[in-house]
């Protein structure tokens, strides 16, 4: 099958959502506009042979941009973004929700406050939960009932500062699970743990708080009986708590080892760190150019590989949990510079040498694979090496999947799988 699509190269302008058995999803912005002036995007419904099964158009608002795309076992589920006003401008959005059994679209829509920034966002049935970060270091966490078009605002971070990192279903329990951060006078103050249930009503909140000042980031969470799990990776130790302004930086941050952390419904919790350090074969997944130093200091004697300071730049790590496997997955990257040399010449023609660096963009090198058992423990690590796979924008490359105690990780670059 080879499809051609209309691309715009400053944002994305089509999408796809695998539907499992129900196929795949196609959609894309055409140039065509109603008589309303709104712009005609199409979605192409495939079976699992590929085969067009019907073309629909529904008609958005211009400069409407994918920003996320969801699916759960009931519905399809695409938020837009219009991020092409001024500053101080309100933010326009509108969701698309299509309904898998019926196969009927809806729509509704409405606006951002300026300065926003979505966070995080989860779909459980016909309910949609936003993470927006405000202008003022404020947060505000939104509830969408996608069956009627209601929004439910939930107000329970109306005082103080907050970040929200994370917003996640748990598995095999109806819930939200949302991370977010707490500062005060713009210094960081601690970790807030929220579950909600599928209405969107608080269930229980958990406060972590860590002597030693290590960032927790990247949070899944999963149910585990009556407890709730959050599995992500944490920071190197740190003498002062982070300030908010570095808080915000996400790209270049760095993960020295993961957490798990038991949230139980007393209100009790529990956390273990495991720095990347002390776990079995992280050789396999350190970039050759670290691998080849720490054998070197190894070689002389200065240390060993639980010594050594091991960390990595993750993209958007994920938590799987089939058939008894918890299983936590990233891939690890880091950018790639070169350094250009020119020579310019002053009025009198004398020779100004000058150097200057030129991004190549994000070399992904491994995936790495630590499986969980249920007290916290790391059962095993293992690591997919990724070859020859340079990016320049920060996007998922490898899909790791798992089956009746099996993973199964792959990935596509170049024409080879």
């Amino acid at each position: 099958v080879r499809l051609e699509l209309p691309a715009r190269i400053d944002s994305k302008s089509y999408g796809y959502e695998l539907l499992g058995v129900e196929g795949l999803m196609l959609f894309y912005e055409s140039r065509e506009l109603d008589e309303n002036n709104r712009r005609n995007w199409y979605f192409s419904k495939l079976d699992t042979n590929l085969t067009e099964k019907w073309v629909k158009l529904v008609a958005l608002s211009e400069g409407m941009r994918i920003h996320k795309i969801l699916s759960t076992e009931e519905r399809l589920v695409v938020l837009f973004l219009n991020n092409t006003g001024k500053k101080q401008d309100p933010i326009p959005y509108e969701i698309i929700s299509f309904h898998l059994k019926n196969e009927k679209f809806s729509l509704m829509g409405g606006v951002f406050p300026a300065q926003s920034e979505i966070s995080k966002l989860a779909a459980y049935g016909d309910k949609l939960m936003i993470g927006v970060n405000l202008a003022d270091n404020l947060a505000d966490l939104l509830f969408f009932n996608l069956s009627d078009g209601s929004l439910t605002p939930i107000d329970i971070l109306s005082e103080g500062q907050y970040l929200i990192q994370e917003i996640d279903v748990i598995s095999d329990s109806r819930k939200f699970g949302v991370f977010l951060k707490r500062f005060g006078s713009k210094r960081f103050e601690a970790d807030i743990f929220l579950i909600f249930d599928s209405n969107g009503q608080l269930i229980n909140r958990f406060e972590i708080a860590d002597e030693q000042h290590r960032f927790l980031a990247s949070v899944g969470f999963y149910g585990h009986g009556e407890e709730i799990v959050a599995i992500g990776t944490y920071e190197r130790e740190k003498s002062k708590p982070t300030a908010l302004k570095n808080a915000q930086e996400t790209t270049a941050r760095e993960a020295a080892g993961l957490f798990y952390l038991q949230l139980k419904p007393n209100g009790q919790s529990s956390i273990q760190y495991h720095p990347f350090a002390g776990l079995p074969n992280i050789d396999n997944a350190l970039a050759s150019e670290d691998l080849m130093r720490y054998r070197q200091q190894q070689s002389r004697g200065k240390a060993s590989m639980e010594e050594a300071d091991i960390a990595f730049q993750f993209y958007e790590p994920q938590l799987i949990n089939q058939d008894s496997l918890l299983l936590f997955s990233a891939e690890a990257f880091r950018p790639r510079y070169r350094v250009e040399s020119r020579i310019d010449y002053d009025f009198y023609g004398r020779p100004i040498p000058y150097t200057y660096t030129i991004f190549e963009g994000y070399q992904f090198f491994s995936t790495i694979l630590v499986s969980f058992n249920t007290e916290g423990g790391v059962n095993w690590l293992n690591t997919f090496q990724i070859r020859d796979l340079k990016s320049y924008e920060l996007e998922r490359h490898v899909n790791v999947s798992a089956n009746q105690g099996e993973v199964l990780a792959a990935f596509y670059n170049e024409g080879v799988l």
